[in-house]
């Protein structure tokens, strides 16, 4: 059954009928519209401010999944029975709705998904202990991180990329991830890291000819930009300034939506 969308405001006033509305274009509400889209659903991807990716896009981007294929083919040992045991012990048994279950069973099956299908790629991020000394607990294997990404592909709407937070960057404007960092701290104790560290300078002042920040994306910029990037591969309706008015509910189920615009 379509659902009927409607944006509305004082001159405009859109209508369209579609399988599925995702109000929301943070890093869960992308990864909603592109996978339903990529599954054959008319999706619409609806979001209140002009930029994607929310908070993730401020964030390091790292992800949490136990078992999966990074972290083993980098060598780290892991398995979901002992992060089961560990997030029982951290915030006790499941509920019985098995949602904590089927998270880690499929954890690294929907990573594969997305990899397999869209331009979302991701590396094992090394040693990344669990918070807590707990049964259970790992030090390496379960932490990922988003590949870098060329926000030149984005052509413009790199735009529309949320900027990470200042902290993050350097010279005004210069991302570096965490494989980055020994390179800038030893760029005057080795050749390799010199170059290393002149090529991520050159990049950026060649970046900033045309643009208002550099476009080499890590940590939670890189996915968000690859998130986008695939959206816009894949053909979803993206809105931006289409902030959730009302929801149409009847006989306890979601059957449209009106978002001012």
């Amino acid at each position: 059954m379509a659902l009927p969308v409607t944006g509305s405001s004082s001159t405009d006033e859109r209508q369209a009928d579609i399988d599925l509305v995702v109000v929301g274009a943070g890093a869960g509400g992308m990864v909603a519209a592109l996978v339903a889209a990529l599954e054959g659903l008319r999706v619409v991807l609806c979001e209140g401010s002009q930029q994607v990716g929310g908070t993730t896009a401020t964030s390091a981007g790292t992800l949490w999944i136990p078992g999966n294929r990074h972290g083993a083919e980098a060598g780290h040992a892991d398995s979901v029975q002992a992060a089961a045991s560990y997030l029982d012990a951290l915030i006790g048994p499941d509920d019985g709705r098995q949602l904590r279950q089927a998270f880690l069973e499929s954890g690294d099956a929907a990573i594969a998904y997305l990899e397999e299908r869209t331009d979302v790629a991701f590396v094992s991020a090394g040693q990344h202990p669990d918070y807590l000394a707990l049964p259970g607990a790992a030090i390496a294997g379960r932490a990922l991180a988003p590949r870098p990404f060329d926000g030149r592909l984005l052509r413009g709407a790199f735009a529309r990329i949320r900027p990470p937070m200042p902290e993050f960057l350097l010279l005004g404007g210069m991302m570096v991830g965490k494989a980055d960092i020994q390179a800038l701290v030893r760029r005057w104790q080795s050749w390799p890291a010199f170059v290393a560290s002149a090529g991520l300078v050159a990049r950026y002042l060649v970046d900033r000819i045309r643009y208002p920040r550099g476009t080499r994306l890590v940590m939670g910029n890189a996915l968000v930009a690859r998130l986008f990037y695939s959206l816009q591969r894949a053909g979803v309706d993206v809105r931006f300034g289409w902030r959730l008015r009302e929801l149409t509910v009847e006989g306890g189920k979601v059957r449209g939506a009106t978002f001012a615009v």
